[in-house]
């Protein structure tokens, strides 16, 4: 009889050699024919378990039990083979790394200029005649990964991706990849190279990786000698040694030494197809010696001055060009600072702004009929459930954002004091510290959880929205009840939202990858006006955030050491973030049952005049809209979270959200004077007072007293929220000067006369230009968001979303802006002066 020690024991002979493939079988035959009468139970993976006397039955599994084993030894022998290759792989690497870098060193002002100067077509045929065949489109891996392709004609499509004649053909990536590779060892991309392995065997594009006695040493290794070193280890520690990304499966570590094999042969070729008739190559012969070395001619000749900003998706792919970048968790900090951040501003500005709030009522209310209407027919009346939805739900998304966002942070606050609790930095070749190994998983799993409440939001605006409504279908339980709504399959269903819907499916984003999902989706919105068209604000906005997630996840991805799953139990770990997130569910039951709908009636009381020119009429409009907005939080806290928490809404969210004083309206005041004086305008564009910027973090400032008028702030008005502390004051700023441009652009944020601040619009690239003058580096995002992270405090960013589907700032949105900026940075209407 064949039970499972036995076929062991047969195996580790076989793997040993101590028999051959014809005396296993013989063997495994011996061990069949003798247990049959023995009701022999042959289990081979896959198959299922024949009757006791099924002689035929038994018979058939053993045979194919031998050929399983014999398919998986001869894929072993493959690899081994291959591994006595190694050497001559790792040789090869270092001969045209090392003469390739001494061309671009000796010549590269020359490449540089050859390769700029050429037109599209014949850079497309150097690349091609360089590497024969080469992908066509941008990101092939993610074309093969979505239509299912599988097979090793697409080897290089995955292995590869950003070897492709979209991206090479442009003037700079070639010459990055060629000062990227030749500025440091190979081993310095080894793990990067890896990463894309997983994929690859899931497509068939490779095979896996066998597991052994012995690894390959590849990080950490800058000399010709070390580099692809193989090395014996317990079976036992072998999973261990490779989890740290420190040491590689001889299947995964081979497979990188043969993609980096073809990498410097072509970036060589492209070398030798541009300097052919200056080089004589057949002389060159490299070193492997870097020290010493200065920045190579090449590096150089294509450094040039910075742009003013970057969007992510060029940021994506020229990030493939260049060196990997180290794992940051001040970045990841400054990331979901400015997120949370954001989620705040848009808590307070809905209690103080009774426009911004009549704005999201509106839209709620558009968003749940279009859903009521699907759910229940468009002949029942939708008005009171669209209202009564929306009224819970612009205090609940709101929250929902806070709570998410305050947790990533303080968790990464936390692992950021925990990292600067080791004094010395991480080995390779080792695990992280259990305790920081710990808390790193234990945030990998809060951020999954993070995207899980995510995407149904993005995926619910999505199908609430008219323009793809029909290719949603109902869900009904047996009982016939609505339960939710699904995608229908459609062949004419929008490019769009074909790649959105990605999202909502965990084994699509598992093969392609978050970030690659919306690097498409990011292309396809900048190339197509027509798909762009047809994506609401609302889910631009969504997108952003999810982008947000994916980038910190796919930043932990690539942490070195790697950051290893070892819990027992994962859900034993999601329950703890659970039992976190679990005040969302609380308060939209604490929302329930008399509906706050009824309180945003009638919409139009909330209208504010806040654009239009000071009157008596308009400032009592003014005035009884912020009563009206004042009375619906009332009653969100007196009428549900009191009687069943003992808590207003800002202490139930706690240290979540900073309690902040709130602007009111003072009621009409004439103003005597003279039509030559100009006065400050005092309004919604102010800082909000309880902002005090870091001084020392400013330029030097002449401070000046604020004159008085109409709008300001009164001792007398009562706050809508309690009332903040003593630093309660508005701070004095620096006052900085500006060219005419710039100038007039910051002045529409922050007015200096009554006209300006109710008739300008702002386009949104006169904004870029004008916080790249003021010294912020930004970034495009993928959906509608921009990153602003000032150079002179870092640790303040903020986050700003491009106007959709026009490209210019109203005033509402210049309006709000302004007040976050106000905040963050102390600014107001005397900050700005035209330089002379």
């Amino acid at each position: 009889m064949l039970d499972g020690s036995d076929r062991e024991r047969l195996l580790k002979r076989l793997k040993s050699g101590d028999i051959n493939e014809s005396q296993f079988e013989d063997e495994v035959c011996n061990f069949a024919l003798t247990g049959i009468t023995k009701r022999m139970q042959l289990h081979v993976p896959g198959l299922s378990s024949p009757e006791p006397d099924d002689f035929a039955g038994h018979l058939t599994n053993m045979l194919k039990f031998i050929n399983t084993v014999s398919s998986e030894e001869s894929h072993s022998k493959k690899i081994l083979r291959r591994a006595e290759n190694a050497q001559t792989l790792v040789d090869d690497i270092y001969t045209n790394w090392g003469k390739l870098r001494v061309v671009t060193q000796t010549y590269g002002r020359v490449l540089a200029k050859r390769w700029t100067k050429r037109t599209v077509p014949k850079r497309e045929k150097i690349l091609l005649e360089a590497w024969p065949g080469m992908n066509s489109k941008h990101r092939p891996d993610f074309e093969v990964v979505r239509h299912g392709l599988k097979g090793a004609n697409h080897r290089d499509a995955i292995m590869l991706p950003y070897i492709n004649l979209e991206d090479l053909r442009c003037k700079k990536n070639l010459l990055e990849l060629m000062v990227s590779r030749t500025k440091v060892h190979p081993e310095y991309f080894a793990f990067s190279d890896k990463l894309p392995f997983k994929t690859a065997v899931t497509v068939k594009a490779v095979e896996p990786a066998a597991q052994y006695d012995q690894v390959m040493l590849l990080t950490d290794q800058k000399t010709r000698d070390t580099y692809g070193r193989l090395k014996s280890i317990d079976t036992a520690d072998v999973e261990n040694v490779v989890w740290t990304g420190y040491a590689f499966q001889l299947g995964e570590g081979l497979l990188v030494l043969e993609t980096q094999q073809q990498l410097y042969r072509f970036l060589w070729r492209c070398a030798e197809l541009l300097l052919h008739d200056i080089v004589s190559f057949h002389t060159v012969t490299g070193t492997d010696n870097m020290d010493g070395e200065e920045q190579s001619g090449l590096a150089q000749a294509i450094k040039s001055a910075p742009a003013e900003w970057h969007s992510v998706s060029e940021m994506n792919i020229s990030a493939s060009y260049r060196l990997p970048q180290p794992f940051s968790l001040d970045s990841l900090l400054r990331l979901a600072g400015a997120e949370r951040d954001a989620a705040e501003d848009t808590f307070w500005a809905l209690h103080e702004d009774p426009g911004f709030f009549q704005e999201q009522v509106v839209s709620l209310i558009q968003q749940h009929l279009v859903s009521c209407a699907e759910a229940f027919g468009k002949e029942n009346n939708l008005e009171p459930t669209a209202r009564k939805q929306a009224g819970i739900h612009v205090v609940l998304d709101v929250c929902h954002d806070i709570i998410i966002w305050e947790a990533i942070d303080a968790d990464l606050k936390k692992l950021k004091i925990l990292r600067e609790s080791f004094s010395t930095n991480f080995h390779l070749s080792e695990r992280l510290p259990p305790e920081y190994e710990k808390g790193m998983e234990s945030f990998m799993f809060l951020v999954f959880l993070a995207w899980r409440y995510a995407v149904p939001k993005m995926m619910h605006l999505l199908m609430i929205s008219h323009k793809f409504v029909e290719y949603f279908e109902k869900v009904t339980d047996p009982q016939g009840r609505h339960v939710d709504f699904r995608i229908r399959t459609s062949s004419n269903m929008p490019p769009i939202l074909d790649l959105i819907s990605s999202f909502y499916d965990t084994k699509k984003v598992n093969m392609m990858g978050a970030l690659n999902i919306l690097d498409k989706l990011g292309r396809l919105m900048e190339t197509d006006p027509v798909q762009r068209s047809l994506i609401s604000a609302e889910v631009i906005k969504e997108i952003s955030k999810l982008a947000a997630l994916a980038q910190i996840h796919d930043a932990l991805v690539r942490h070195q050491p790697t950051i290893q799953i070892t819990s027992q139990d994962p859900e034993l770990v999601l329950h703890h973030h659970y039992g976190r997130f679990k005040v969302i569910n609380s308060l939209e039951g604490y929302l329930a049952g008399t509906s706050l709908g009824n309180y945003t009636k009638p919409t139009s009381a909330f209208t504010y005049p806040v654009g239009k020119k000071p009157t008596p009429e308009h400032t009592e409009q003014m005035r009884q809209a912020e009563s009206k907005l004042d009375d619906f939080w009332d009653k969100v806290d007196k009428r549900k979270l009191i009687p069943k928490t003992g808590k207003t809404l800002v202490q139930w969210l706690g240290n979540s959200v900073t309690v902040r004083s709130l602007h009111r309206t003072e009621p009409w005041k004439p103003i005597i004077q003279s039509s030559a004086e100009l006065t400050p305008v005092q309004n919604a564009f102010q800082p909000f007072p309880d902002s005090t910027p870091d001084d020392h973090d400013k330029l030097p400032m002449e401070p000046r007293k604020k004159q008085k008028t109409r709008g300001e702030p009164s001792s007398a008005t009562e706050p809508a929220t309690p009332p903040a502390s003593a630093q309660d004051t508005i701070p004095t700023v620096p006052r900085i000067a500006l060219p005419k441009k710039l100038y007039k652009t910051m002045t529409a944020f922050f007015p200096t006369s009554e006209q300006e601040r109710i008739s300008r619009k702002v386009v949104w690239k006169d904004f870029l230009h004008a916080m790249y003058g003021l010294s912020f580096q930004i970034q495009k995002r993928h959906g509608s968001e921009w990153y602003f992270e000032p150079s002179w405090k870092r640790n303040t960013p903020i986050t700003i979303h491009e106007p959709h589907p026009s490209h210019q700032m109203t005033f509402d949105t210049i309006r709000f802006e302004a007040r976050r900026m106000a905040r963050k940075y102390g600014w107001s209407s005397e900050t700005f002066v035209l330089a002379d």
